[in-house]
């Protein structure tokens, strides 16, 4: 894949919405909380997209990595190469597992010991900029005998029920079954499933809703010049997306 040569791009559009709370640390003691809630200098929370590019890439390494399930596209076994024929990867992070480099050969060529994401996700604002967090409190308890830590209360906030947050994807150069592979990634999340932390808590339970897809293709002439000389995007049903067709058992 060479990225001087375009070839299509994709922007996905989403609302995740929090179904009990969520908590997503910032890794600071701020004001009363021990852990608080990430936010930005204008005290807006936000999800770092670098955390939900984490937990997408996490759900694919599931389908892939060891080849699980043998999942094909035409006759070929997808594995961890696939990975990182989506998420990028630097010369460090290629296994030593043969059949993986056998795959980024076939997909990437053996001239790239280094190659950049096809996927960017900006971070996730929230969309009502009244919320305001909510405290709980959390004790540590000794793995040991079972009981209460001395002076182990600590609290953290959440955001509560309801909320929204903004998910903007974008992808460049992706094939028809890596942009599967994605979709598959995001299928636990369509439903409902845990996210941030504190999971051990009984929070972080949320949802995603897709809203919108749209694209371009280099192959659609018409489109591509509206892309080009105006900035415009085809519009493609966002309910498409989950029809897998590429990819098999």
């Amino acid at each position: 894949m060479n990225f001087s040569q375009f070839k299509n791009r994709y922007v996905i559009t989403g609302e995740l919405v929090v179904e009990n709370a969520l908590h997503i640390g910032s890794g600071k003691v701020e004001g009363d909380f021990d852990s608080a809630f990430i936010k930005t200098g204008e005290n807006g929370y936000y999800i770092p997209g670098s955390s939900f590019k984490g937990y997408l890439r996490s759900k694919v390494e599931g389908f892939l990595v060891g080849a699980p399930f043998g999942l094909k596209v035409g006759t070929d076994l997808l594995n961890e190469g696939d990975v990182f024929g989506i998420f990028g990867y630097t010369s460090s992070d290629i296994s030593k597992d043969d059949k993986v480099k056998e795959r980024l050969s076939k997909i990437l060529g053996k001239d790239f010991k280094n190659f950049a994401s096809k996927l960017h996700i900006s971070d996730l604002k929230i969309m009502d900029n009244n919320t305001k967090e909510v405290t709980r409190d959390g004790i540590k308890i000794s793995r040991k005998t079972g009981a209460t830590v001395k002076g182990a209360k600590f609290d953290y906030n959440v955001i509560e029920k309801g909320n929204r947050f903004l998910l903007e994807m974008t992808l460049e150069n992706i094939e028809d079954y890596q942009l599967e592979i994605i979709m598959l990634g995001l299928k636990d999340i369509l439903s409902g499933d845990l996210f941030g932390g504190k999971l051990s808590r009984g929070i972080g339970k949320c949802r995603l809703e897709l809203k919108s897809c749209k694209f371009v293709d280099s192959n659609d002439k018409e489109s591509l010049k509206n892309y080009i000389f105006k900035g415009d995007l085809k519009n493609k049903d966002v309910n498409a997306l989950n029809k897998i067709t590429k990819i098999s058992l």
